[in-house]
């Protein structure tokens, strides 16, 4: 593991010849946060800075103008551009909208478990995943319906406060921001298949190209 950005880092975006990065420039006197947005190149492997229109574009698509002003807050939103071109944004306070591309709003609806809201999701196939930090549970929705199909965790999980998923195939890797592991389980077996630890806390973890990164209190790391 390589320290490659030392910092708070708030998101990795990962591109097919690299990934973009937010991060905190500074804190001003009136608390206001001045954001940071670079890129790596796995072509020449050079960090770059970016403009926020570059950045915003690979999040939101080229729309992102419109899309944006359904976010309370454009950096800790999570953003799926989905195979039709509608957008699922999923915001910190558990709302969650579709988003067509006409930038209108065709569904908005909470996730919660037992008053607490979800801390982040993923799309696997037909069903809709999301993570409980408070909870430590992974839920399935049926996304026809987004009725409750599937629960894994709970009173013995293999998450600990877990914060974000990243899913490759089948296999879905799962940030504990409790425990300071990467946990990976296979959501069609349901089997752990391992873990990774760390000494501080997890916070996001990517996969671009044949590269994996991770996101921990210091800054951004190469794996």
């Amino acid at each position: 593991m390589k320290q490659i950005f030392e910092g708070e880092v708030y998101e990795i975006l990962p591109l097919s010849n690299g990934i973009l990065f937010s991060y905190c420039i500074e804190v001003t006197d009136d608390r206001n946060v001045v954001v940071g947005y670079k890129m790596i190149s796995f072509e020449n492997g050079r960090m770059t800075d970016i403009t926020k229109n570059v950045y915003l574009a690979a999040k939101f698509g080229n729309n992102y103008n419109s899309i944006i002003k359904h976010c309370d807050n454009y950096i800790t939103v999570r953003s799926i551009i989905l195979p039709s071109g509608k957008i699922l944004l999923f915001l910190k306070n558990g709302t969650m909208k579709l988003i067509d591309t006409d930038s209108s709003v065709t569904w908005q609806g909470n996730l919660t478990y037992r008053s607490f809201v979800a801390s982040d999701i993923l799309i696997h196939k037909n069903s809709l995943w999301a993570c409980f930090s408070d909870c430590n549970v992974l839920l399935r929705y049926n996304l026809s319906n987004m009725r409750e199909e599937l629960r894994i965790g709970g009173k013995s999980s293999p998450f600990d406060k877990p914060k974000n998923m990243y899913l490759e195939g089948d296999v879905a890797t799962v940030c504990n921001k409790g425990s300071k592991k990467l946990t990976q389980i296979n959501l069609e077996t349901y089997a752990v298949l391992n873990e990774h630890e760390f000494e501080e806390e997890v916070l996001q973890y990517v996969k671009a190209a044949n590269h994996r990164f991770v996101i921990l209190s210091s800054g951004l790391y190469i794996l």
